[in-house]
């Protein structure tokens, strides 16, 4: 298994990424997610499209959360942006940075990355797919 950092060409050449279960919150964050999404075009056929799911992180009206996605902004993230740190007895290993976004969110992470988003899905409330197809150069 590999950590999201470590994709690259050498992995192979694909048509079609399928990141469902959030997965597109592994980016973590804006500036990581466009770098990513930059690689990921590079190792994709023409007309490739990832098939992505997530969560509107604005969609709750849970006070702890909509505090967190207030300090968030304060601090110049995104709002969805979070920390995850999983503990089991002594061991600690680092947190890392998860990202849920909204599609407006997703489409401005887009731009300039050689993706748009062809379609979006609503699913239950929070949650969308969007259909997203490789345009352009990069």
């Amino acid at each position: 298994m590999r950590s999201i950092m470590e994709i690259g060409p050498k992995m192979g050449t694909f048509d079609t990424i399928i990141m469902m279960g959030n997965i597109f919150g592994l980016f973590g964050s804006f500036a990581r997610a466009r770098r990513l999404l930059k690689v990921i075009h590079r190792m994709t056929t023409p007309g490739a499209r990832i098939i992505a799911k997530s969560t509107v992180p604005e969609a709750t009206e849970i006070p702890e959360h909509t505090a967190y996605h207030r300090r968030n902004i304060r601090r110049g993230r995104m709002p969805g942006r979070i920390r995850i740190r999983v503990r089991f007895r002594t061991c600690k290993p680092p947190g890392f940075d998860y990202l849920f976004v909204s599609v407006e969110e997703m489409r401005a992470i887009l731009d300039g990355t050689g993706w748009t988003i062809a379609r979006v899905i609503a699913g239950e409330a929070p949650f969308y797919c969007a259909m997203l197809e490789k345009v352009g150069r990069q």
